[in-house]
């Protein structure tokens, strides 16, 4: 199994439309469990401590094989929640590691 780990940094928003767009962003990641192949969970993870050195939110995604997140990756109805949520985004790194 892959774990696939995204942290964003996102452009300033005010606290309504960083609260709505988190709310929609899990939301819809969500909604991919069960419609994307290979797709086994999906947790969104906002920051608590709201340190400037931290980033704003993570996902961890968890996947049956490096087949599997590739098919994520290219999956028509997640590059589609991407194309709306990159214009969100100011800085993002990423992990991916086998468990």
């Amino acid at each position: 199994m892959i774990q696939h780990v995204v942290m964003w940094r996102l452009i300033d928003l005010d606290d309504a439309e960083r609260a709505a767009a988190l709310k929609r962003f899990g939301t819809e990641l969500q909604a991919l469990v069960g419609v994307v192949p290979g797709l086994l969970s999906v947790a969104l993870t906002p920051d608590v401590r709201d340190a400037e050195s931290n980033f704003d939110v993570a996902l961890i995604s968890i996947h049956e094989s490096r087949e599997a997140l590739a098919t994520y990756q290219s999956h028509p109805e997640h590059v589609a929640i991407g194309t709306w949520w990159g214009l969100l985004v100011a800085q993002r790194g990423a992990v991916d590691s086998e468990i």
